[in-house]
């Protein structure tokens, strides 16, 4: 029973990986852009009684004007809305543009790896319990 779980619990990081990285494998693949955005707006959701925020940036790019909302949910509507903030996104794909948060995404990664490499390692017998 303990290795069904191990493995899965193995497919479901995975797949966490794979959901998460999907969008960012087109940014490793092709040129990045910068492009100043506003903040126009923020889009809220109720999740255990709480509100969270996240910004709606617009901005102009590649003929078109875009609107976007952030990945990042926060208890307060911020930045405020008129603030203009730098975002990054493939070139081609303006719809995947972002505040660029290197540490944050760099936690991600490395904390679903690890998990991903401790269960390999309990199911291949490598650790002892």
């Amino acid at each position: 029973m303990e290795t069904a779980i191990v493995w899965i619990a193995i497919a479901f990081v995975a797949l966490c990986l794979l959901l998460v990285g999907r969008n960012d494998w087109v940014r490793l693949q092709r040129i990045g852009r910068s492009v100043s955005a506003e903040v126009v707006g923020h889009r809220s959701q109720i999740h255990d009684n709480t509100r969270s925020f996240a910004a709606i940036y617009a901005f102009e790019a590649e003929g078109a004007r875009h609107e976007v909302i952030d990945q990042v949910y926060s208890g307060r509507e911020h930045p405020p809305v008129g603030t203009r903030v730098a975002l990054t996104y493939p070139v081609g794909r303006p719809d995947l543009a972002r505040p660029p948060r290197p540490l944050m995404w760099l936690a991600v990664y490395g904390l679903l790896l690890f998990l991903l490499g401790i269960l390999v390692a309990k199911a291949l017998g490598l650790l002892p319990g």
